[in-house]
């Protein structure tokens, strides 16, 4: 392949951007955000927890960010960065850029510089602890000088700056990790704009401004508190006790935005129905297709999801990915026929043997557990449940809090899922390639020829052909039965009037960037 020198160079425009959003800018207060749920903050053991990633978004910064328009990778640590070949990085990073001070690792007065090798640190940590990040094929990571960094890959990966990659891996410093051991999830250092006054698991995480920022931090304290109960966390944000709902329930859009609260959509989220491939009687294709066939999609969604708030899903890759969104070539997949699906559970040998309205095999019946957490999919979920004891099928809906729904999935304590997954630019890769099985694969599904597919797509240079070979993926995953797909949902934050300069979180919360920084009125 003909070498190549791509250079991104940003920190000009960065400077603009900052000066745009300070302009007019108040300092001072503190800013309340829900969380449904807090266990850690150590950035390389957060499993996909959105609110952990939140809080750890505002203690640690990372080499870049992901532009709040296009999503594309912005400068943070790293002011630019070039491909110098297919297989090499070189990552430029910024000057005087501080970890936090008056702690127990750094006292106050004595702060240290961010450098090379606590980039390289940071890398190769997050390539043996996170494993919901694809990092497999950065092969070596080294510091050139004390702001320059080189990574090299296996193979070509013009992805890498994606959300489940490097732009997710939060930069550390050693001593700290050394120091405070497992202390660090609790007590973590970094060099963010804002640094931790106290953390309760379960409950809340307290913030204070980082005076030593690189850039200026308007707000006085940032507050996560914990509200499971996405109607309590409604009427909190009615009562004034929190300013921003996260992920707030698409149902409650219209009448809260009817009351005068902001509502900030980036991109969103796929909804679905996903099975582990693995587990007993899921591990037959003819009850998953049977299951799916028993369905019916669009009136379960539409009777919950307000107009201009989802859309019908018929893949995992959404409208808002730039590649693989194919809702017209996989329609012909999405087929609702009650008759035809017990058909194919009479051929896997489920049918009502005993008279007594549902559908059992050698005495048993076949129990379809849906573990979900809450949220608007609740009710959705609650439908088509219904509707498929309907059919005869013992179907129930279990709500776990976030932290145990995201355990049972990593350990295969699951068999059928809300499948509340991400199709970010190498989602598909994350979500079904057979080497993040019990990572980011919850599905433990393995086939060959998805597996080459993403392979190819993801070392391609060219767009149009890695947008086809993940709609070859795509295709399969579906025939396969993997998932039901149900909808989309934009991602919906409900904002207070107060808040200025939100900007809705995608693989991280950006409150302080250079493309923002909140203040309240």
């Amino acid at each position: 392949m003909a070498r190549r020198s791509w250079v991104v160079v940003l920190a000009l425009l960065g400077l603009s951007l900052l000066s745009a959003v300070a302009l007019g800018a108040r300092q001072g207060g503190v800013l309340r955000i829900r969380a449904m749920d807090l266990q850690n903050i150590d950035p390389m053991k957060l499993l996909g927890r959105n609110d952990d990633i939140h809080v750890a978004s505002q203690i640690f910064d990372s080499l870049v960010i992901l532009g709040k328009d296009d999503f594309l990778p912005k400068p943070e640590l790293a002011t630019s960065w070039e491909l110098v070949d297919d297989t090499t990085w070189i990552f430029h990073l910024r000057e005087g850029a501080m970890f936090q001070d008056d702690n127990e690792v750094f006292p106050k007065g004595q702060a240290r510089e961010v450098v090379a090798d606590d980039v390289v640190y940071s890398i190769q940590r997050a390539k043996e602890l996170a494993p919901n990040l694809n990092l497999a094929s950065i092969t070596s990571v080294r510091a050139i000088d004390r702001y320059t960094v080189e990574v090299k890959t296996s193979v070509p990966e013009p992805l890498l700056l994606d959300v489940n990659r490097l732009s997710s891996v939060m930069i550390v410093p050693r001593e700290a990790v050394e120091k405070l051991g497992e202390a660090f999830a609790t007590r973590p250092v970094g060099s963010g704009p804002f640094k931790l006054v106290s953390f309760v698991p379960g409950e809340e995480a307290i913030l204070k401004r980082n005076e030593a920022y690189w850039l200026p931090v308007n707000l006085d304290e940032v507050h996560f508190i914990v509200i499971p109960d996405p109607s309590a966390a409604v009427i909190a944000l009615e009562a004034g006790e929190i300013d921003v709902i996260p992920y707030g329930p698409a149902d409650e859009g219209p009448r809260l935005v009817q009351q005068g609260f902001q509502l900030s959509k980036r991109g969103g989220s796929f909804r679905g129905l996903g099975f582990n491939v693995t587990a007993a009687p899921f591990d037959d294709w003819r009850v998953r297709e049977g299951i799916s066939r028993l369905l019916d999609v669009d009136s379960a969604w539409q009777a919950v999801i307000p107009a201009g708030f989802g859309e019908r899903a018929y893949g995992q890759v959404p409208p808002w990915v730039p590649f693989g969104y194919d809702p017209e070539g996989l329609k012909d997949l999405d087929v609702y026929d009650p008759e035809g699906g017990l058909r194919l559970l009479a051929e896997a040998g489920w049918a009502d043997h005993d008279g007594d309205g549902f559908l059992d095999k050698d005495g048993k019946r076949l129990v379809v557990e849906v573990k979900t957490f809450p949220g608007a999919q609740v009710r959705v979920i609650t439908i088509l449940v219904t509707q498929l004891k309907q059919q005869g099928i013992d179907a129930r809906i279990l709500q776990l809090d976030v932290s145990a729904w995201v355990d049972d999935l990593l350990s295969g304590r699951t068999t059928v899922f809300f499948d509340f997954s991400y199709a970010g630019s190498t989602g598909l890769y994350s979500m079904f390639h057979s080497s993040m099985i019990g990572k980011s694969n919850t599905h433990f599904y393995r086939n060959a020829n998805v597996d080459d597919l993403l392979d190819r797509a993801s070392r391609s240079m060219d767009y149009d052909e890695r947008s086809q070979l993940w709609k070859q993926a795509q295709r399969q995953v579906i025939e396969d039965r993997v998932i039901i797909p149900l909808y989309f949902e934009w991602t919906t934050n409900y904002v207070s009037p107060r808040v200025q300069e939100w900007v809705s979180p995608w693989g991280g919360l950006q409150i302080v960037s250079i493309e923002n920084n909140v203040w309240l009125k």
